[in-house]
């Protein structure tokens, strides 16, 4: 159970340090593209860490249980989220 915690640990602090290293690196882009490009990341990102967490769950390496399913279903709904986002600014910016 301690393993499990320690995993789910490392995947958050990767997660806020993709999460930083995403927010600065597109503001260089600017404008509705860069707030584009940016939701486009952050979806990514999060169905990223919901498949890291699969994996790990299917090699035995993270103990299963609810909480962990759960936690994974509730990152790719907000990944898919940021990612319908980051579609609609782009198709928003092309018609512009």
């Amino acid at each position: 159970m301690e393993f499990n915690v320690l995993i789910q640990g490392t995947i958050a602090a990767i997660l806020i340090g993709m999460f930083y290293n995403v927010w600065i690196s597109t503001k260089a882009y600017g404008g509705m593209i860069g707030t584009a490009v940016r939701f486009l990341a952050l979806g990514l990102l999060f169905i990223t860490i919901a498949v890291i967490e699969k994996i790990l769950l299917n090699f035995g390496i993270i103990i299963p249980s609810l909480e962990l399913n759960l936690t994974q279903d509730i990152l790719t709904l907000i990944g898919l989220f940021f990612l319908a986002m980051g579609f609609s600014r782009l198709a928003s910016a092309a018609k512009a």
